[in-house]
């Protein structure tokens, strides 16, 4: 159920970064200068609290995966990381540990060294062999997502995004950063609206990145560097390098991870003649800092800077690989977190505060008009959150969350006045999972989430203003309905709810409409989808072969969309008459030995427009903006003793995707089907070492990966070859 009012409340303004994460940085170097003083050491016996291998909370289990992770990442090369038991897969789908093979959710979990072995650099491509999810990199530090046809573009995520407990929200716009895939300890996609536990935004589904945590015990450090070449544009390189150390044995320790790369140019500008415009500077550094004084209790704080320079703005370009749409961007992220958790024994009780911001500066030319912009972004969180732990007949969840997100952005576009917008959103929720297990093979959970939020917004110019001032709540309920054939399967149902909050039409788009004749809604409505799906998923072989598949069916009500006004210049925002989506996908992983490893998964997307739109060019039938309705991708990986302690590595990746049909406006002709092809061929020492030859887009595919504006649409970079170099000790 949802309410809204309008409540009279003051203008809001757009600050900038707080100080919360320069007090986290200053712990940290505190703790690191003079870790006896900054954390004073307990006669409480030592906790081994390594990185986890594939999730990071909570509980004594976990203290059992670390250290058995500890022990891996000092004694096999990666080749046999591969050959991994799929039984004792565990994730934090419902936030609390559950083995991935027992819980209601469609999902998928994609661990640090699958990544590393198969020399994946952003998240954005690692989420490209999850079957549902549809992402590609845009250039420019922005990576666009979706997950099972959830797709607009416009308003809060659709998708969630987390990143160590930090949620990443555009506040007005979806936002997925960029996000290196360096010592990473797992990505996990939840697919479904996953509102309950993860709020506003969660439309679709939610991604959560965990990256590895300070080994409390050991001293480890990998250096990691790269060169490339792509065809037909400039060379890249990239350096990367990780440092954990004890600080107090047993007690503190912290771990450190810096990337810097600069990535390959390959488009021409039409306008100047400017060969290989659109290289990225890409730099990343995240410190996190882990304190244990007892067995039961531990703080975290990390923190994570990144630094993007893109001169030639995104990767989008004519056929030919030339663009006259071309921006210099300058974009930058920061996040702080403390997470604060203590152990009871049958129960874990969890504090996170999370701070994070984003800038960006672009300006530039679009087809011959100048443009420029600048965002300030930053979201602020508080969430408390009580869980059970262990198995039980009765398993819960439950929590409060703050929320406040800022947004500030300033437009100059040639043709119409500079203009300037604010928004800051306000929210709390309460929320909770209960699963009640009544029988040896059954189990049923009801979770909820009730959120109220304040929402004060304004656009405005010299001349005049628009303002969007109202509350809203809602309640977002999931229910599941789970049987276990035998211990390592499961079948599920499950019905959920997601919802989105509306938000403020720019006042440029109000007067042009108004000056053509139109009349445009000065805001959009709030949006909601609910979802329903069966699911099976069985583990056979002794944790050697894997299953997954699920159907589903969402209707997502009210989706905002775009109309074009003066030709596509501006573009107005409507709400539609909703999507209706049916989708079936599977996944399989097969490790028939411990040299081969084998995965497949694929996905039917069938994503509609319910209703014609008068004044747009989405009618009834019209498939969703930027979803495609195939995906398939593979991989088979292979690793062989050579003799001498060195290991032999070689592994291949297939993605293909049926063209997207759709653009944001449902303009012009649709995408191309896209094939990516890689290879990886490598030599790995049990002293540390190794080196690695490999082939990125091998089939040298250069089709739109999105509908095409005006001719241009995001391309795929050139065929890239290039060697890397690691050690680890």
């Amino acid at each position: 159920m949802t309410h809204s009012h309008n409540a009279h409340k003051k203008r809001p303004f757009h600050q900038g970064r707080s100080a919360p994460k320069a007090l986290i940085a200053a712990a940290i170097a505190l703790a690191l200068a003079n870790p006896a003083s900054a954390f004073a050491s307990t006669t409480t016996a030592a906790v081994d609290n390594p990185p986890a291998t594939v999730n990071s909370e909570p509980a004594a289990a976990q203290n059992e995966q670390d250290q058995t992770a500890a022990a891996a990442e000092t004694a096999q090369p990666t080749s046999s990381k591969n050959a991994k038991d799929l039984q004792a897969v565990t994730v934090t789908a419902r936030k609390r540990v559950e083995r991935e093979v027992d819980i209601p959710i469609g999902m998928a979990v994609i661990d640090g060294y699958q990544l590393e072995a198969a020399g994946i650099t952003n998240i954005g491509d690692a989420l490209l062999t999850a079957p549902g999810v549809a992402a590609y990199d845009a250039g420019g530090g922005f990576t666009y997502v979706q997950v099972r046809g959830a797709s607009a573009r416009q308003g809060s995520n659709e998708t969630g995004y987390y990143l160590d407990d930090v949620p990443f929200d555009g506040v007005t716009v979806p936002w997925y950063p960029d996000t290196r895939s360096f010592d990473i300890d797992s990505i996990q996609v939840l697919k479904g609206p996953q509102g309950t536990l993860f709020g506003e935004g969660s439309i679709g589904g939610t991604v959560v990145v965990t990256t590895r945590n300070p080994d409390l015990d050991g001293f480890h450090t990998t250096v990691e560097t790269s060169a490339s070449s792509t065809e037909g544009g400039t060379n890249g390189w990239g350096a990367k390098a990780m440092l954990n150390i004890p600080l107090i044995e047993g007690k503190l320790a912290l771990r450190i991870a810096s990337t810097d790369e600069k990535t390959s140019g390959w488009l021409r500008n039409r306008d100047t003649g400017a060969e290989n415009i659109n290289w990225q500077r890409i730099q990343t550094n995240r410190v996190k800092l882990r304190y244990a004084p007892t067995d039961r209790l531990t703080f975290d704080l990390a923190y994570w800077k990144y630094k993007n320079h893109s001169p030639g703005g995104f990767d989008w370009a004519y056929r030919d690989m030339s663009v006259n749409t071309y921006y210099d961007v300058h974009s930058d992220w920061d996040s702080g977190s403390l997470k604060a958790k203590y152990d009871f024994d049958n129960s874990q009780l969890m504090y996170v505060y999370s701070d994070g911001g984003l800038g960006r500066k672009l300006s530039g030319v679009n087809q011959g008009r100048t443009r420029s912009s600048t965002i300030d972004i930053g979201v602020k969180t508080n969430e408390l959150r009580w869980t059970s732990t262990g198995e039980h007949t009765i398993d819960w969840t439950a929590g409060l969350y703050h929320h406040k997100g800022q947004r500030g952005d300033f437009y100059n576009n040639q043709g119409f006045e500079p203009s300037n917008s604010a928004h800051l959103s306000k929210s709390v929720a309460v929320y909770g999972d209960l699963t009640w297990n009544f029988a040896e093979k059954w189990s049923t959970s009801l979770g909820a989430r009730h959120f109220k939020e304040d929402l004060d917004a304004s656009d405005s110019t010299a001349t005049q203003t628009n303002r969007l001032d109202h509350t809203v709540s809602h309640t977002s309920p999931k229910v599941t309905l789970t049987y276990h054939p035998r211990a390592d399967s499961s079948v599920y149902g499950s019905i959920a709810n997601g919802y989105r909050s509306g938000q403020l039409q720019l006042i440029n788009t109000i007067q042009l409409a108004k000056d053509l004749g139109l009349d445009v809604p000065t805001s959009t409505k709030p949006d909601q989808i609910w979802s329903y799906e069966l699911g099976y998923k069985a583990i056979f072989n002794g944790g050697r072969l894997q299953f997954d598949s699920a159907i589903f069916y969402t209707n997502w009500k009210d989706v905002p969309i775009y109309m074009p006004l003066q030709g596509g210049a501006v573009y107005a925002l409507l709400n539609s008459g909703g999507t209706s989506t049916k989708g079936a996908e599977m996944g399989l992983t097969w490790i028939p030995n411990d040299a081969w490893t084998f995965q497949f998964s694929g996905s039917y997307i069938d994503a509609i427009y319910d209703r014609t739109q008068p004044g747009t060019n989405f009618h009834k039938g019209t498939p969703v903006f930027n979803v495609p309705k195939l995906q398939t991708t593979g991989s088979a990986a292979y690793g062989w003793a050579i003799g001498n302690g060195l290991w032999g590595t070689a592994r291949t990746d297939i993605t293909h995707f049926s063209r997207r049909e759709t653009s944001s406006t449902a303009e012009g002709v649709g995408g191309d089907a896209i094939t990516r092809v890689s290879a990886r061929l490598g030599l790995e020492s049990v002293n540390g070492w190794s080196a690695y030859l490999f082939g990125e887009n091998l089939a040298n595919d250069k089709g739109a990966v999105d509908p095409p504006y005006r001719g241009q649409a995001s391309r795929l970079r050139p065929r890239t070859f290039g060697v890397e170099l690691k050690y680890h000790y």
